[in-house]
């Protein structure tokens, strides 16, 4: 019956390596460990190397940083910017943007950075230091000079500067926006002429309104060198005769008395609350241009906040018949952000046009007009301006200084329009 059994398969041969390459796999397999080690060993010195240099780097500059303060105020130009914030941006600190505290290369702008805040701009804080502190014989040579020596112990300095750039030329702007308008064009165009300029003229009826979205900004105290800050905030006050409803209140006079009726508003609209402050002045504005059609400006007046990020205030200031009086800034909304604005560039041209002016004739008044991505209820009116009269470092008497020849300079611009 054996012939009936199942047959198994043959048994296959059991293969072996042949000694040498056992040899072989094992020297393959150590020449790959010894691979990684060194890739690891390698690796970690490019580590350690690169640390030390940062490292190093890092205080290279710290220890050598005064010798870029002349190159760092090359870019001021774009560092010291705030706006009043708006509910959009920056942050633009100014107010908005959807973008802003704008750390830009070598930190030199940065507006800030959420747009219903206070508005501060900080800016990299080089040390600088304006005059010789030490030297008794050294009279002060402009109204730039500060002794550091005078601020009383636990106080912050305030530090005059020139924040104007007029050697850029009455041309030079900040620039937030894609946009990149023909400025000389702009600067040299007329403004568009209304067609009711002349029953306005003849009955009266109010040209400008002047409004504060920020009513509650102030200034520092008249010849103050330095602040305290007790943890409050910072310039703030509820005192119209303080704030700078005291400053559009100058300017509101200088215009009525030279023929150009204005309107004063009063309001605070950050007395309540600072959130949505621009959402209840445009509310404001919309009333009065519906009970004032004749309106063809509204200026919505604000002061600047610039601080150093070692905390001291910046006073951008320059003196006029030997007067020290606030720099001034203007502000220029645009649709780039997606709101409509259909007269932005009719803005911008009488911005740049009022520069040129106080510039002109008075030195360094103004600082370079910033065109903005936001536009800062700037549509709603056939022209607008959002004014940075100083900051709060200047004094409340530098800033109403600034803000009559600003009215003064408006006035053959309002005439055109």
């Amino acid at each position: 019956m054996t012939g009936n059994q199942n047959k198994l398969p043959p048994k296959k041969d059991t293969q072996y390596l042949p000694p040498y390459d056992t040899q072989r796999f094992e020297t393959i397999q150590r020449n790959k460990i010894e691979r990684w080690r060194k890739i690891y060993i390698l690796t970690t010195l490019a580590v350690v190397t690169l640390t030390v240099l940062f490292l190093a780097v890092g205080i290279a500059e710290k220890v050598t940083s005064s010798k870029f303060d002349t190159l760092a105020d090359l870019f001021l130009s774009n560092t010291f910017m705030d706006i009043s914030g708006q509910s959009k941006t920056p942050s633009e600190q100014l107010p908005d943007d959807n973008a802003d505290i704008f750390d830009t290369p070598g930190g030199i702008m940065i507006p800030s950075k959420d747009p219903d805040d206070s508005n501060s701009v900080i800016v990299p804080d080089n040390n600088t230091q304006t005059t010789a502190p030490n030297d008794p014989q050294k009279e002060p040579a402009s109204i730039y000079d500060f002794d550091y020596s005078q601020v009383p112990e636990g106080e912050t300095p305030i530090i005059p500067m020139d924040l104007s750039l007029s050697s850029e030329g009455s041309a030079y702007i900040y620039n937030s926006t894609g946009y990149s308008p023909d400025l000389k064009a702009l600067l040299a165009s007329d403004l568009s002429p209304s067609n009711d300029t002349l029953y306005i003229s003849n009955t009266k009826a109010p040209l400008v309104l002047i409004v504060h979205t920020h009513g509650t900004e102030a200034y520092s105290k008249d010849g103050a060198i330095s602040y305290l800050d007790n943890g409050g905030e910072l310039a703030r006050s509820e005192d119209t005769s303080k704030n700078v409803v005291a400053v559009g209140a100058v300017m509101a006079e200088v215009l009525t008395q030279n023929g150009i009726p204005t309107l004063h508003c009063t309001i605070m609209h950050d007395q309540l609350q600072y959130k949505d402050s621009y959402s209840r002045a445009e509310a404001t504005i919309k009333q009065y241009l519906e009970k004032y059609p004749s309106i063809k400006l509204v200026i919505d007046l604000h002061r600047d906040a610039i601080i150093k990020s070692s905390g001291e205030l910046v006073r951008p200031v320059t003196a006029v018949d030997s007067k020290p009086t606030a720099q001034v800034m203007c502000v220029v909304g645009s649709d780039w952000g997606g709101e409509a604005c259909p007269s932005w560039q009719n803005n911008l041209a009488l911005a740049l046009k009022l520069r040129d002016s106080l510039n002109s004739k008075y030195g360094n008044l103004c600082r370079p007009t910033y065109l903005r991505t936001s536009t800062y209820n700037q549509e709603l009116a056939p022209y607008s301006l959002l004014l940075e009269i100083g900051a709060c470092g200047n004094s409340l008497e530098e800033a109403k200084r600034a803000a009559e020849l600003v009215a003064i300079e408006l006035i053959p611009l309002i005439k055109m329009m």
